[in-house]
């Protein structure tokens, strides 16, 4: 799993540290492997309670009472050392302070020593006023976007259909279909509803949903991509090839291609609805069960895999309405899409971002980034 260095520390790369990972799944959590097509080879096996057992009942009971079990307020990812590119360790994420003593993350520390792992405090996870809230003609990455059932979210990029070569927008499925409630067909508003976008005011109705990846609420299921695509209105103005916000001069650059290489440690920025330009670093890769608070009537909770956890350079990278925000690098590569963050926590108590890989997310939608090209 990992080589001997000076001191009796080990250094663990990136297949040391999946093979970690895997382990402390297995054993901590008690969880087993699943299946998954949509995952490279490369990016390790995905694990989650086996029906049928122990640990699969006790997480559905708690779910079932509006709260979350121990095993899903922890989540692991791979963290880069300051300084050492290549040397990696295991960063376990909790969601409340009391759980760094849990058996859970005691024994994990025990799976890999305590100077191979860190534990980071975030508090709850939830879906993401706002600096973006306005109308904006023609359409522009950031902009306040929504499903007319919910209430706005950020509108991610523009993007075209492999199969038909319609363009549209790219954003959540919770923003863009209302967490699984939508309907191919159904009104995109912008901006949306929080902000003055009205189904019943033509002016505000840019695109139509066409298609989104379910969320599967099941406690064993592996979501990886919280995404939805909506086709673009005929005459709908657009700007599809730059990054801007109004309030920063600081936030333009032109939309490269996509980086599907991405490190912990990058810097990495976005424009959003809610809090517009930010800049901060990938602090973990392949982050597995974060588990979810989905935003709607029934407060339905999911946990995702394969995730990036992101933290700010100064204070928060994002907040609520800042979901569906497409995150690049500082040379403009799309990166990630995010969907979910805490309030609080991480290394400089700003909270956590956490986001879908793009490459996976327009895989699985079967689109590709638009820039007028």
């Amino acid at each position: 799993m990992s080589r001997a260095c000076e001191g009796g520390r080990r250094d663990m790369n990136r297949d040391g540290a999946i093979n970690a990972k895997a382990e402390i799944f297995r054993k901590a959590f008690d969880f087993r492997e699943v299946a998954s097509a949509s995952l490279e080879e490369s990016d390790g096996p995905l694990f989650a309670a086996p029906r049928g057992t122990e640990i699969f009942d006790r997480i559905l009971t708690a779910r079932r009472r509006r709260s979350l079990d121990a095993s899903e307020q922890i989540a692991l990812g791979l963290l880069r050392r300051p300084r050492v590119q290549a040397d990696l360790k295991i960063g376990i994420f909790v969601q409340d302070e009391r759980l760094r003593h849990s058996a859970i993350v005691e024994m994990a520390l025990g799976i890999v020593g305590e100077r191979e792992a860190e534990v980071i405090v975030t508090g709850p996870v939830r879906c993401q006023t706002p600096v973006n809230a306005g109308t904006c003609r023609p359409l522009r990455i950031g902009g306040s976007v929504g499903h007319a059932a919910v209430t706005a979210g950020t509108l991610g990029c523009f993007v075209r259909c492999r199969t038909s070569g319609d363009v549209g927008i790219l954003s959540n499925n919770h923003v863009l279909a209302a967490t699984n409630a939508g309907a191919r067909g159904d009104v995109i508003l912008q901006p949306g509803r929080a902000d003055g976008g009205c189904g019943s005011l033509p002016t505000t109705h840019v695109a139509e949903l066409r298609d989104f990846v379910p969320i599967d609420f099941a406690p064993d299921a592996a979501n990886l991509v919280d995404c939805a695509f909506a086709p673009l209105t005929n005459g709908v103005g657009r700007t599809t090839d730059r990054v801007s916000d109004p309030l920063c001069l600081r936030a333009d650059w032109s939309v490269a291609t996509v980086d599907d290489l991405i490190l912990a440690g990058a810097p990495v920025r976005k424009v959003g609805r809610t809090t517009g330009y930010t800049e901060g670093s990938v602090l973990a890769i392949g982050v597995d069960n974060v588990v979810v608070r989905m935003p709607g009537r029934t407060r339905k909770i999911a946990r995702f895999d394969q995730q990036f956890a992101i933290a700010g350079s100064a204070g928060a990278f994002s907040s609520g309405g800042d979901s569906g925000s497409l995150i690049f690098t500082q040379e403009g590569h799309p990166a990630a899409l995010l969907f979910a963050g805490t309030e609080s926590g991480g290394p400089q108590g700003g909270g956590i971002t956490y986001a879908n890989p793009i490459q996976t997310v327009l895989d699985l939608l079967n689109l590709d980034i638009y820039t007028g090209q």
